[in-house]
Formats: structure tokens, C-alpha cells, sequence
């Protein structure tokens, strides 16, 4: 088990956050075959609405443009989403939401809910507000770094 009090890494304790959370997520998601990959542009569509471009969604999202068509190929396959090209732009690919997806837009809710909950418990409303700010400060420097050496970071 991991000792978050011996390792004082920030890489380290991310990781392993990650890590867990993929493991509970990939357990709950299975009964609706979505992979914990296509969970997050999922449950994005549907709270932001549909019909936006897949680069866009990319952009959002900030995947690297192969994660992105690999989660869209699945949530396609597994009747969740459509992709139509865009009527003015024939290079634009447009996403949309299915029945499917809008049936257990509940479910998924509920499920994200719980993990912000899990992740969250036993910290002060000041703490989950400090956590936010602090995450998105790293979130922007890690952004700031990818800008300025112009890599993809997945």
C-alpha cells in the first residue's frame, strides 16, 4: 500500500491518485462498457452539450488528438455517440450525443459525484476550494510548459 507520509513527491501522490481512481472507475464503468477513458469525454458531452467538434473536444479536454479519436472510435462502436461532418466544413468531424448516452446521463453523474465525494471527504469546504486553486495553478504550469516546447502531453 502506498505510505503518502513517506513519500513526499507530488508526482508520486498524483500517480497514485490517478492510479486508484482508474481502478474504481474501470470496475463501476464496465456494466456500461464504457472504458474510464471514454468516461471523461463522455460525461463532458453531456454536461456541455453535443455537436461540438472533435478538435474542440480536444482542446477542452486536453487529450493529445490520438486519445481523443481512439475514445470517440469506442463510444461510436458502442452506440453512445454519432460523428457527422460538419455541413459548412467538410474537414470539421461534429460529435453527437445518442439516446443512449442521454439514458444514463444520471448514472454517470452519480458516479462522477461519488468519486469527487470519495476524493473529497473529510476536507473543509476552505480545503476543497485551496486543493481546486492549487490543482489549477499546476494544471497551468504543466500547460505554460507544453505551449513553450510545443510538445503533446497526453
Amino acid at each position: 500500500m502506498f505510505n503518502s507520509e513517506q513519500d513526499t513527491s507530488v508526482i508520486s501522490k498524483i500517480s497514485c491518485l490517478f492510479r486508484t481512481m482508474n481502478s474504481m472507475m474501470k470496475k463501476e464503468l464496465q456494466r456500461y462498457d464504457i472504458g474510464r477513458g471514454q468516461f471523461y469525454f463522455l460525461i463532458y458531452l453531456l454536461k456541455n452539450g453535443d455537436g461540438i467538434s472533435q478538435e474542440e473536444l480536444n482542446e477542452h479536454l486536453n487529450f493529445d488528438k490520438a486519445t481523443t479519436a481512439r475514445a470517440i472510435k469506442k463510444l461510436i462502436k458502442n452506440g453512445y455517440i454519432t460523428k457527422k461532418i460538419d455541413d459548412n466544413d467538410h474537414r470539421i468531424n461534429r460529435i453527437f450525443l445518442t439516446d443512449k448516452a442521454y439514458n444514463i446521463y444520471t448514472e454517470m453523474e452519480k458516479l462522477n459525484n461519488y468519486w469527487e465525494e470519495i476524493l473529497t471527504d473529510n476536507l473543509s469546504v476552505e480545503e476543497k476550494e485551496m486543493v481546486q486553486d492549487i490543482l489549477n495553478k499546476m494544471l497551468d504550469n504543466i500547460l505554460r510548459y507544453k505551449a513553450k516546447n510545443h510538445e503533446e502531453v497526453s
